[in-house]
């Protein structure tokens, strides 16, 4: 029995210090977060200043989205911005997609590419029909017809916005060796959009509500902290803008990658390891995107990352610990080994572990609801941290609610925190195999009024 002890007592110390760790690597990732925006405001003014805007091709792969493609591509065409061309690569959609896009855009077939279509009322809109071979096949046949030296990749159920997409217009405008770069992506909890932005967040969705204070947490105090660092790792597929030769150069996106655009940053990485090369994550809002909205979609979708996840890093193991890539070898890369991938299993030891040592009386309870409330204060301060800077500096749209989002983050953690660890622990029991993006539910979405 006391080597029973002496080794629950162990791993007890051991996840203890584990944790620890993660929630000062977490602290210290917020405050470079902070610094990052606080230099942008200078930066934004250099932004301003830059008269030159590049071209963009926005690559949408689509498949079964006719409850939401109209909709979407209004928004994209309602951009102000003037040199843009909208792709839209459909997926061998077996619904009603193709047909609505040429019933509502006018499109007609290109005399030289009959899989090719032109819209009439829109000469900017151009529509692709393809085979149903995956979203990485759909966006690299986007690539081979972008007319822009910069594409962005997006998602059939995101809605771009129209500051976001300046921003990093000018960004590449200004940094001539900058490879890629997004912005921070907001959830988009609402039915109605009015000049590409939401209205009346619907808070009774719980689902939807706990994803949009992840991706604020995500995306503000974490991902802007690696790209201050010069260490961004993925930006997000539902928005990426990126040098069109850097990514036919790398061989565009991989067809047997479960996350193509965590595979694809890697590759660009790789490839374009200098230091003057940049990969950015800017602090504005970008787009905003549907979330799931049910239990089984949600759970699809956090076992397919994590399992990407593993896929990307096992695929790509000479960046781990690499000095030749800076911060990114020596300190992001294995912060995604020990931190993404661990952390499901030591919290899975410490749920055993814990209620195990309770019962055996070899610690007390009060002790563990002592640490557990730090935890869930320390959370709380952070969401709080993220809903003033999304407030004031990065979307500015005020529409965050302190109290309610951080109820929201105290309910967090009864459930919903270990429902995505025990995914993501099943997602590494299970063998990676090539997923498919599939025929995900989505909702409707009410254009209300569109920016001239």
């Amino acid at each position: 029995m006391d080597v029973l002890m002496e080794t629950a007592l162990f791993i007890l110390k051991v996840t203890a210090a584990y944790f620890m760790a993660i929630n000062i690597i977490y602290g210290v990732l917020m405050l470079l977060s902070w610094v990052k925006i606080k230099r942008f405001a200078r930066f934004d003014r250099v932004l301003k200043s830059t008269t030159d805007r590049p071209g963009v091709s926005f690559l949408i792969p689509v498949f079964n989205e006719e409850t939401l493609i109209v909709e979407t591509i209004q928004t994209y065409l309602s951009l102000p911005q003037e040199n843009k061309e909208i792709i839209v690569i459909n997926d061998g959609s077996h619904d009603q997609t193709l047909k609505l896009l040429q019933t509502m855009f006018m499109l007609q077939r290109d005399q030289k590419n009959i899989k090719l279509f032109r819209s009439i009322t829109h000469p900017e809109l151009k529509v692709i029909e393809a085979p149903h071979l995956g979203k990485a096949q759909a966006l690299n046949f986007g690539i081979n017809i972008a007319n822009y030296d910069l594409i962005c990749t997006m998602d059939a159920d995101t809605i771009p916005d129209a500051r976001g997409v300046e921003v990093c217009l000018r960004a590449f405008a200004q940094d001539k060796n900058l490879i890629a770069a997004g912005g921070v992506i907001q959830v988009l909890n609402s039915h109605v959009i009015k000049d590409n932005l939401p209205l009346k967040e619907d808070t009774k969705k719980w689902l939807p509500t706990f994803q949009r204070i992840e991706y604020l947490r995500s995306f503000i105090c974490e991902r802007l902290g690696w790209s201050l660092l010069r260490s961004t790792t993925l930006i997000s597929g539902a928005f990426c803008m990126m040098k069109k030769e850097a990514v036919q150069r790398v061989g565009g996106f991989s067809q047997n990658s479960i996350t193509e655009d965590l595979d694809l940053i890697m590759k660009l990485r790789k490839k374009y390891r200098h230091p003057k090369h940049g990969f950015r994550i800017l602090p504005v809002t970008t787009c905003y995107t549907q979330v799931p909205s049910s239990y089984n979609h949600l759970k699809e979708q956090r076992i397919r990352w994590q399992q990407g996840l593993v896929q990307t890093l096992c695929s790509h193991p000479s960046l781990l610990f690499h000095p030749g890539h800076g911060f990114f070898g020596l300190l992001a890369i294995p912060y995604m080994w020990f931190v993404e991938v661990a952390s499901p299993i030591l919290e899975g030891i410490a749920w055993v572990v814990v209620p195990f040592s309770i019962y055996q009386g070899w610690i007390t309870m009060d002790l563990v609801l002592f640490y557990l409330g730090l935890g869930v204060v320390f959370n709380v301060f952070i969401t709080f941290f993220g809903i003033h800077l999304d407030n004031h500096y990065v979307s500015k749209s005020r529409n965050w609610s302190y109290m309610t989002s951080i109820f929201h983050t105290f309910l967090i953690h009864f459930g919903y925190k270990q429902l995505n660890s025990w995914w993501r622990f099943c997602a590494l029991l299970k063998s990676a195999k090539v997923g498919s993006w599939g025929n995900n539910p989505r909702d409707e979405i009410r254009v209300e009024s569109l920016a001239a």
